[in-house]
């Protein structure tokens, strides 16, 4: 391996040279020592307790140790539902999946030393003290935990677990996966799993000698579907990627580089599993920052092995005491708790949410990066969606992609979010007219956008190859009024209830297709335009539709469902969009008024 500094001639020549096997850049950016071993005596040294009324989340996994300076003001309840064990985190991991679900990015809060927790953490100990679970009676454990800890008024718990020797089939969801779907409609509180690490494996031999090489095709295999309980349908299941390419040993010694990791930053981390669950819904839902794999580049035939943690994401240190405060650490289990953080904030800002509520939110405001969309190539995409029924290889491991938190939390004068939580009964529809003022609608070319998400939580059953009792789903429709449309879309639902399809559908403008989101419980779409006409009025269309013979018996009348839509012009200086939406929204409800 050799170091050169070349200009862009000098590239395309060692590209092309008979001897050069690959060309890269040198690893840039890492978590150096300096960032790891802050002095405590540096932290805040009142760091004050959550509100009284702050989110509840709770964190399933191997205890925490609640006297870390960044956690003890924070968490309120612990139990330990391991025997012989007590509550407290042996192996480590559940407190450094604590640190991420409390304070989220744990770099920026080191940099800007600012902590604030703003949920109470609930310590439920289910691992032991090898970071494992008892796989004749996790089952059972789980539904203790979480009826447990309901009754304390959590509404969020972080799962990041799997099983290694429960791949998602293609058939069935059972396991763990299963209990999770019934306690999420039982309780309706949020779930956020991991979608579970891929290790390597022997048959086939993956990686047969290098993790850097070989990536990102083996992503895509069998070996690589994701773990138990992953496939889960009610829950949020997240991917990872990669946020570093360095390791702490590089950042140190920059002349000399030891490793070279597999991912860019936002490419999947070379980890992370793929979907997708029970009848191709897209899982993951969602990705965040979990880390990367670094292999040593000096040692012939060694680049299977990979740097320990490395380069990873900061969190906290279980064994702080006498040692660092924080930590460096990789894996799946440690995006999925960064969503958990997610969630919990946007539990403050709408303390009535429910967790169909929240799903649909997180969702709405995912992009895929477009690392992600470069990371495999055009022969692998084609290849895959030939031998996948059209399915995109970004999609199968990244879903929705990554929450966008630019206006998550709330609407300005270019971007605004739209929430309902309604009911809909079976074999029927209900409308919702956007209230999209003529200035979005104008005719002159210019970017404009509509996200639309939505998310209830089916009944299911186990045994039945549907596994959901219900379907809901939701269409984008435009027409000159509300009767035309309406009469459109019933003469289509007599047509074929299951292939309704947006009227707004080009692939041009159109995320995820129709056919492919209703397939999950939570579903979103992204539209993109350039004209528009004040002609037109657009509604999102939501219809029910029960599995055939059983569906009806374990559905409610009933079926609860949230819907989000995203209004967006951020192209326009003079955009007033929040303004004009809700002056628009008070002029309907007055006309109601009058009515």
């Amino acid at each position: 391996m050799y170091r050169l500094m070349v200009d862009r001639n000098g590239v395309e020549k060692l590209l092309n040279h008979s001897d050069v096997r690959f060309i890269d850049l040198p690893p840039r950016s890492g978590i150096d020592y300096q960032t790891i071993n802050r002095d405590i005596n540096s932290l805040p040294v009142d760091i004050q307790p959550p509100h009284k009324d702050a989110p509840r989340i709770c964190i399933l996994d191997s205890g925490i140790n609640t006297n870390h300076p960044l956690l003890k003001n924070a968490v309120a309840e612990s139990a330990s539902f391991v025997e012989g064990e007590d509550e407290f985190d042996a192996a480590g991991h559940g407190t450094q999946v604590a640190g991420i679900a409390l304070y989220g990015n744990l770099e920026e809060c080191n940099r800007s030393n600012y902590w604030v927790p703003e949920a109470w953490l609930f310590n439920g100990k289910i691992l032991n003290k090898h970071c494992e679970f008892n796989a004749e009676s996790i089952e059972s454990t789980l539904v203790k935990a979480v009826e447990y800890f309901v009754g304390f008024g959590c509404r969020i718990f972080n799962l990041s677990i799997g099983n290694e020797n429960s791949p998602y089939d293609g058939k069935h969801i059972r396991g763990i996966a299963y209990i999770l779907d019934l306690l999420a409609r039982k309780h309706d509180i949020l779930f956020v799993v991991s979608v579970g690490n891929f290790r390597g494996c022997d048959e086939p031999p993956v990686p047969a000698e290098s993790w850097r090489e070989e990536y990102p095709e083996y992503l895509l295999g069998d070996h690589n579907r994701i773990i138990d309980p992953a496939p889960a349908l009610n829950v949020l299941t997240v991917g990872s990627l990669a946020l570093h390419d360095a390791t702490r040993g590089d950042l140190q010694r920059p002349k000399d580089i030891d490793h070279l990791a597999a991912a860019k930053a936002n490419q999947p981390s070379p980890f992370t599993r793929h979907g997708p669950t029970v009848k191709g819904a897209i899982k993951p839902e969602l990705v965040a920052h979990g880390g990367n794999f670094a292999s040593p580049m000096r040692f012939e035939g060694k680049q299977w092995q990979v740097k320990d943690g490395e380069p990873g994401i900061l969190s906290l240190n279980p064994n702080f005491v006498g040692n660092t405060l924080f930590s460096v650490c990789h894996g799946t289990s440690f995006s999925a708790p960064y969503i958990t953080h997610l969630a919990g904030r946007l539990l403050a800002n709408y303390p009535d949410a429910s967790a169909n509520l929240l799903r649909a939110i997180l969702v709405n405001h995912a992009d895929m990066p477009d690392e992600c969309l470069s990371t495999f190539s055009e022969e692998v995409k084609k290849a895959y969606s030939k031998a996948n029924g059209r399915r995109d290889p970004q999609t199968e491991v990244a879903g929705y992609g990554l929450v966008n938190e630019e206006n998550l939390y709330r609407s300005d004068e270019s971007a605004v979010l739209l929430m309902a939580e309604d009911s809909i009964s079976n074999d029927s529809y209900q409308f919702y007219e956007l209230p999209l003022p003529e200035e979005f609608l104008r005719r002159k070319k210019s970017a404009r956008e509509l996200r639309v998400s939505l998310s209830y939580t089916p009944a299911v059953r186990t045994t039945r190859l549907d596994y959901r009792a219900t379907k809901i789903v939701f269409n984008l429709v435009k027409g000159r009024s509300l009767d035309e449309v309406q009469k459109h879309f019933h003469k289509e639902l007599q047509k074929d209830k299951d292939k309704l399809s947006d009227t707004v559908s080009s692939k041009a403008n159109r995320t995820i297709s129709s056919e492919l989101r209703s397939k999950g419980s939570v579903q979103c779409s992204k539209w993109s335009f350039k004209k528009l006409s004040p002609d037109f009025k657009w509604f999102v269309v939501v219809t029910r539709q029960d599995a055939a013979g059983w569906g009806g018996a374990l559905s409610a009348e009933l079926e609860e469902y949230a819907l989000v839509v995203t209004v967006a012009d951020r192209e326009n200086e003079e955009a007033r969009l929040y303004s004009q939406i809700l002056q628009k929204i008070e002029q309907q409800v007055q006309a109601r008024a009058k009515v």
